[in-house]
């Protein structure tokens, strides 16, 4: 949803700039002394404030990924902590699978985190990539997380 909220955004800037540019493209030159229509200093000035919202737009965003990527990640940690004190208790057979399980779930987590580091090393550039990146690994870890708790509730 955000993705496309983002691209439609970026197309209308996109599109207002080229509408913009081509305008100012089809005329004849005037003579300098009344300044009518759209001067080229006008259309590079509004590029630049489109390059400006669009970049203001990707770092809000970034960072909304970033704050709610670090809350979920907050809490899984207290879920995996919650399922190693359920491990404890358990038998040895179901112990050491459980241990398994557990580590699975830590790595998985960790490649949520590491992938939270190349986008801070990326910048905003590569925004969609990093994204569904993220989202991919996020996914990855809650089904191996309702994949241990399902292990978990067996008797």
């Amino acid at each position: 949803m955000r993705r496309a909220m983002f691209l439609e955004g970026l197309l209308t800037i996109l599109l207002i700039t080229a509408l913009v540019a081509v305008t100012g493209c089809g005329e004849k030159e005037k003579p300098q002394g009344k300044a009518e229509g759209v001067s080229k200093e006008d259309v590079k000035q509004e590029t630049k404030e489109a390059y400006e919202a669009t970049k203001a737009y990707t770092q809000e965003q970034v960072q909304a990924l970033r704050q709610a990527t670090e809350t979920k990640l907050g809490d899984y940690d207290k879920k995996i902590d919650q399922l190693q004190e359920k491990a404890a208790k358990l038998g040895d057979d179901a112990k050491m699978k459980a241990e398994r399980q557990l580590a699975e779930l830590r790595r998985k987590r960790d490649a949520v985190s590491e992938k939270m580091k190349e986008l801070d090393a990326s910048g905003a550039n590569a925004w969609d990539q990093f994204k569904s990146g993220i989202d991919a690994a996020m996914a990855d870890l809650a089904g191996a997380y309702n994949n241990a708790v399902a292990e978990f509730s067996k008797p």
